[in-house]
């Protein structure tokens, strides 16, 4: 049978190709799911085309490569290299070989079988070990009779959807609108064996300070508006806004930031500028907690002594001050 092989950082899935078409996509409509920024809504479909399979480009936004070659409509064979975004499949069709065959006089074929063998009990228990002994007749034995051949029963009819034999996935834990802006679990990024630059990981900072700073340019005018409606009444209010900007600060700097360290390996910023925080010495796995902390009192360091350790990162070695303290590298990765 047919088959797709599906290859992720946590192994390789199968995926049995039981319909006559496969859709593959991010929808949860298609046949194959497959959920990946990089996938389209509706990416491509599989079909059966006589003996063997083609596929077919959906006007998707990446395109759908095979072997190497970007294609609208192409022929599928055995071992076909399928690249859908950053997902990368095989296409499995074994085709079995012919048996050799022995010929045989006549005389030697036994004759097959009209029909089913009708045997009774005593026949069924001699054949199990559990009555009269083989090569001696039952004594209520019956004369086999042949029975008709019985009526041909159609074959079930398959599914409409196939299944993956492999269930070694993660669900992404974050809400929905923030997939798209942090790595997959697992995450299929390689290392490209290059630390980060100082200019991508500062873009990849101000990126995460983005919230932030809106979010302090619309309390900054929200309380200017309650101040010429209220008055000095406004007072209140804005300690109130203000302390709610102070939580919702600490919130997303100290816990949901360093969060996404650990559980993704980056934050958005460091997702879109293809980087990721690792250990020093893994770099495809992910930081801890303490590993985490430290880098946070990095940051905090920078801050106080108005960002000059950052310039650590122009170095040689790329590594800021930060990085020294928990021990951990920022890397680029190939997606």
């Amino acid at each position: 049978m047919a088959k797709l092989l599906v290859h992720e950082s946590a192994g390789v899935r199968e995926f049995e190709i039981v319909d006559n078409e496969v859709h593959m996509g991010r929808e949860l409509d298609n046949t194959l799911r497959l959920p990946d920024p990089s996938i389209s809504r509706h990416h491509c479909v599989i079909r059966k085309s006589g003996d063997g399979y083609e596929i077919q480009d959906l006007q998707s936004s990446n395109g759908v490569l095979e072997n190497g070659t970007r294609i609208q409509t192409g022929p599928l064979q055995h071992g076909d290299r399928i690249t859908l975004g950053q997902v990368q499949l095989t296409f499995q069709d074994p085709r079995p070989e012919p048996e050799p065959t022995v010929a045989l006089a006549r005389e030697s074929v036994p004759a097959p079988p009209m029909g089913t063998v009708r045997m009774s009990a005593a026949d069924l228990a001699a054949i199990h070990g559990q009555g009269t002994p083989a090569g001696q007749p039952a004594p209520d034995a019956a004369p086999p009779a042949p029975e008709p051949p019985p009526s041909p029963v159609p074959p079930a009819k398959a599914p409409e959807f196939s299944h993956f034999t492999h269930a070694g996935t993660q669900v992404n834990p974050a809400p929905g609108f923030l997939q798209p802006y942090l790595p997959p679990l697992p995450d299929d990024a390689q290392p490209t064996g290059e630390r980060g630059d100082f200019l991508s990981r500062l873009l990849a900072v101000l990126i995460d300070a983005a919230p932030l700073v809106a979010l302090w340019v619309v309390i900054y005018f929200l309380e200017h508006v309650l101040f010429l409606i209220l008055g000095p009444g406004a007072c209140l209010v804005a300690v109130l806004i203000g302390l709610i900007q102070l939580i919702v600060g600490i919130g997303y700097s100290w816990f949901f930031i360093p969060w996404c360290w650990i559980k993704f390996g980056a934050s958005p910023g460091k997702k879109l500028m293809k980087l990721r925080v690792v250990p020093e010495a893994d770099p495809t796995g992910r930081i801890d907690v303490n590993t985490a902390v430290l880098r946070l009192v990095g940051y905090l360091v920078n801050g106080v002594l108005l960002g000059l350790p950052y310039l650590m990162i122009l170095g040689g070695e790329r590594k800021g001050l930060q990085d020294i303290l928990s021990k951990s590298l920022v890397i680029k990765v190939d997606r």
